[in-house]
């Protein structure tokens, strides 16, 4: 077997970014809620007070789920090989989440969603944006990065297409220790 993604130096570097990106997000946040939560008992500001409850109980528990995303992220990385294919980024209202058409075959070039935040992959270091790097099942996404892994992003299945192609027991299980799939069921996050 080729050696796994995580394997390659940019791509653990470009990992490691992914995770202080969102610690330090995980940080702001916190300490904007905690600020807001002390300005609203000095100042006795009850529309504060809800509006910071109300932004805050969603970013908060948002910024956690995309902590904890990077540990799948890495997981994937860590069982899959990277793998260079031809792609493009089908327009889509704005707003909508970016996604990219991967064409893993003649029958098979699904549309993939990248989560958990939208980005435009086409734009980021990319000096070749007809061209994608892929760790993952193609049955079930996995990884992509700008040529060079030195980005990696979550993208799961949005649209399967035509051709899906059957996978063996072993390509099942690899997807199990992957965490894509978990007890039969496609992860899409």
């Amino acid at each position: 077997m080729t050696k796994a993604a995580f394997d390659h130096p940019p791509t653990d570097l470009g990992h490691k970014k992914l995770v202080i990106k969102r610690w330090i997000w995980l940080i702001f946040t916190s300490t904007a809620a905690i600020a807001a939560g002390s300005l609203c008992t000095v100042e006795k500001s009850w529309e504060l007070a809800a509006l910071s409850l109300f932004f805050f109980s969603f970013m908060l528990p948002l910024t956690v789920i995309a902590l904890q995303r990077t540990r799948r992220v890495a997981q994937i990385l860590r069982t899959y090989p990277w793998q260079a294919y031809a792609c493009s980024y089908p327009p889509r209202a704005l707003d909508r989440p970016t996604v990219i058409r991967i064409g893993f075959s003649e029958q098979h070039t699904p549309v993939l969603r990248i989560t958990p935040f939208s980005v435009e992959l086409a734009r980021k270091q990319n000096s070749q944006p007809d061209m994608i790097w892929f760790a993952g099942d193609p049955r079930f996404g996995g990884v992509v990065s700008p040529v060079g892994g030195h980005f990696p992003v979550r993208v799961v299945p949005e649209d399967m297409g035509d051709g899906a192609p059957q996978g063996t027991a072993e390509d099942d299980a690899l997807a199990e220790k992957a965490d894509l799939v978990k007890e039969g069921k496609v992860r899409k996050t």
